[in-house]
């Protein structure tokens, strides 16, 4: 598939994403891989969520304590891949990875459902927890 000539990205991206969000077979078209790498050079990836983008770029958000933000601190580098295979379309986009400001990711964090609010403080994201039991319990005492 040739990709049609565009001078910005960013329009490409637009066009293709409101393409995914509006066809019925894509569950979850903010779902994205992310590439990083450890200190040591090891890459690793997992599938995150996009949660907002514009001409500053690609927002995810993560625990502070994860794995990812881990690696983030020590290589700023990663790589993000979109891939809606009913479409037949992937974007690829590489770079430089920075926080978001305190303000910004608690303004996303009260938006979420309290659910998924209680969720995040009782799963301790990224961390085992040794068992079901331990988490029904974790998520009691914060409701």
């Amino acid at each position: 598939m040739a990709i049609p000539p565009k001078k910005d990205p960013l329009a490409l991206f637009q066009q293709w994403f409101a393409e995914a969000e509006a066809h019925e077979a894509i569950k979850e078209p903010t779902a994205v891989t992310l590439a990083t790498a450890d200190a040591h050079g090891r890459p690793d990836a997992r599938i995150v969520l996009l949660k907002h983008y514009d001409a500053r770029g690609f927002v995810i958000y993560t625990n502070l304590g994860s794995e990812k933000a881990a690696q983030l601190q020590v290589n700023t580098q990663a790589a993000l891949c979109f891939y809606w295979m009913v479409l037949d379309k992937q974007i690829r986009v590489r770079g430089h990875m920075e926080a978001v400001s305190g303000e910004e990711a608690d303004a996303y964090f009260r938006s979420r459902p309290k659910l998924s609010q209680i969720g995040a403080w009782a799963s301790r994201q990224s961390k085992p927890l040794p068992s079901r039991f331990a988490l029904e319990k974790r998520v009691a005492r914060f409701t």
